[in-house]
């Protein structure tokens, strides 16, 4: 099913995992790694969406079954994707697609496996490259879906339809249904069941124009991206250089589109999303944008920053040397030198841990009592952080912040008995 030269590709990889639905394709792509790599270097993924009832359920089975009968490793992931979509506010489309990538990368973050491997082949490939085209894409959608993104690895991009059911048919593979591929409900089912089929009436040999134009657009994609790597990623947030976005409009373009991808998984910009991230350039400091799937784009002085949003709501309280929760981040106080800040514990000892308030007033260590606001300010404090900020206080009086100082209040002197190194981790460090 693979040429010479995918094969080597393949083995290239120590751990794959392949995405399998129980449909033809999938199944195909499962048989062929069962006969050319041991079970050893590879597993399944199956993701059950909870959309189709005893259908769905059916071909979680029907997998299971079938890596049960060969020896391979299942792993099954059940998840709500009505209750995701209503929540983001997605389609049943973009939901799924959104969390099964979100699945996918969690697998190649952890160290699982190097790529997660999928069916998609040459046929599909012509569907996502009309779609972006329909939706409004720039050159970028032109590639439609690559190879090898760094997370998901495609094989079968030049395989034909054709060609994929040749092997089932030649070696007898057992595959299931999916019966809403039959539906006009879904966008991409429309264009592959009444529009393709038009254009292929209409114009002999449009499936192959297409993957050329796809393979044109990737070349010109990589001239671009050479070129449109001038930003940096610091937890989580992508920082563009204001001059970069002042250049060549083809240039800043495509670098908001990479700096958009370096942080988050795939989302469909349109050009008018990517206008109002590029017009911030002649926007003062704290001007921003909001964009789809939680994301907003923040003026920063020479820079204009891309991040997650993300409402972060912190509570406890310090009673002592240890860790304390702040969602995907820990607050350490150790008796161990591990961050630039140290404190009397014993003085921290009581304070709550929360979000800033009305009223705040924070005595720096060594320096003036402010309202924190102005604190903030004074430092320097991009806008979008500071509702996200850690404080640590009891009622209005701010006693230590972790990300930035400790006040006057805790500072070490000759009483202090337990002297404690402060700092914020995250959960996977």
């Amino acid at each position: 099913m693979f040429d010479e030269f995918m094969t080597d590709y393949l083995n290239s990889f120590d751990k794959l995992a392949l995405a399998i639905s129980g449909g033809r394709d999938s199944m195909a792509l499962l048989h062929w790694f069962c006969l050319n790599f041991s079970k050893d270097r590879f597993f399944v993924i199956t993701v059950h969406h909870n959309l189709r009832g005893d259908e769905g359920r059916r071909d979680r089975d029907f997998v299971i079954d079938y890596c049960k009968s060969r020896g391979v490793e299942c792993r099954v992931y059940e998840e709500d994707i009505p209750t995701f979509c209503k929540a983001g506010g997605y389609t049943v489309e973009q939901g799924a697609r959104i969390r099964r990538r979100q699945i996918f990368a969690d697998v190649v973050e952890s160290g699982l496996a190097q790529r997660v491997i999928t069916a998609h082949h040459a046929q599909d490939q012509v569907e996502s490259v009309l779609m972006h085209i329909f939706r409004g894409s720039g050159i970028k959608g032109l590639m439609g879906m690559s190879l090898d993104d760094g997370l998901l690895l495609r094989p079968m991009l030049k395989v034909s339809r054709e060609q994929v059911e040749e092997y089932i048919l030649a070696n007898d593979i057992p595959y299931v249904d999916d019966s809403s591929n039959d539906s006009g409900d879904y966008t991409r089912n429309k264009l592959r069941l009444q529009i393709l089929p038009l254009i292929r009436e209409a114009y002999g040999g449009a499936d192959n124009n297409i993957l050329r134009l796809s393979e044109r657009a990737a070349e010109i994609c990589e001239f671009l991206d050479e070129r449109s790597g001038n930003f940096t990623v610091k937890q989580d947030e992508a920082y563009i250089p204001i001059e970069v976005l002042q250049g060549e409009k083809v240039i800043a373009a495509n670098t908001v589109i990479n700096a958009v991808d370096s942080i988050t998984t795939r989302v469909d910009l349109s050009q008018k999303h990517i206008n109002a991230i590029i017009s911030l350039k002649d926007k003062s400091t704290g001007a921003s944008v909001n964009l789809p799937f939680a994301l907003t784009a923040h003026r920063e002085r020479e820079f204009v920053v891309l991040a997650k949003l993300q409402e972060k709501i912190y509570s406890g309280r310090i009673d002592g040397y240890g860790d304390y929760n702040l969602g995907e981040e820990i607050l350490r106080l150790s008796k161990e030198q591990v961050g630039k800040l140290r404190c009397d514990l014993d003085k921290l000892c009581g304070c709550e841990i929360r979000n800033r308030r009305a009223g705040d007033i924070f005595k720096r260590y060594k320096g003036a009592t402010k309202n924190l606001g102005d604190y903030l300010t004074d430092i320097k404090a991009p806008k979008r952080i500071r509702d996200s900020i850690v404080v640590l206080a009891k009622e209005n009086v701010v006693y230590a912040l972790p990300q930035y100082e400790i006040a006057d209040a805790v500072k070490i002197d000759e009483s202090t008995k337990n002297v404690a190194y402060m700092t914020i981790i995250k959960k996977n460090n």
